[in-house]
């Protein structure tokens, strides 16, 4: 996929200007920079989130799936339902939040979950969705180095073969993924 941003802007405030992003199909790509630089909304534009914006994207995906840094659960229904609400494969379900430590949790309110709970959940549905790309905002924020590992090999293992897109500010997230290409912003 390839970018050509003329002009992206928001109100007065210039986020990018004649700007080229190069997005190889073939690898997992690290959008890197501090907060506030623009990397979600290069996300967002890339998925086909953000249209709004003077230039051109070739190759957008046909079947994008994002992991934006808000979880997006529905707080007051269980785990389960929130994993059902995107596919009815319970025995695939069961199979992510066990890999995740978070098999007894089925039936459990998503609003009775601590912070990284809810952060695993939110990847856990995610990874039963099919895609042709895979975009991850901040995927590991409020996780543990243990619940990282097991989210990023499960990840990986989601997108083997499938180009993945990680926004992220930390430098060790990288090798979690395999990223071999990295986009530095700010």
């Amino acid at each position: 996929m390839k970018a050509f941003i003329d002009e992206k802007r928001f109100g007065e405030k210039v986020i990018f200007r004649n700007a080229v992003f190069d997005i190889p199909r073939n690898c997992r790509t690290a959008i890197l920079g501090p907060s506030g630089c623009g990397k979600t909304t290069l996300m967002r534009m890339l998925s086909g989130l953000d249209h709004d914006y003077a230039g051109h994207i070739d190759g957008l995906p046909e079947l994008p799936v994002v992991l934006f840094q808000e979880d997006r659960l529905s707080e007051r229904i269980s785990v389960m339902s929130n994993m059902m609400a995107v596919s009815p494969d319970r025995r695939k379900a069961e199979r992510i939040l066990a890999d995740l430590s978070l098999g007894g949790e089925g039936r459990s309110p998503v609003h009775e979950l601590s912070g990284g709970m809810k952060r695993r959940v939110a990847i856990a549905r995610i990874l039963m969705l099919d895609y042709d790309w895979l975009f991850l905002d901040e995927p590991f924020r409020g996780l543990d180095d243990d619940s990282k590992r097991r989210a990023a090999a499960l990840i990986g293992e989601s997108a083997e073969g499938k180009p993945l897109v990680l926004i992220t500010h930390d430098r060790d997230d990288l090798p979690l993924l395999g990223v071999s290409s990295v986009i530095e912003l700010g």
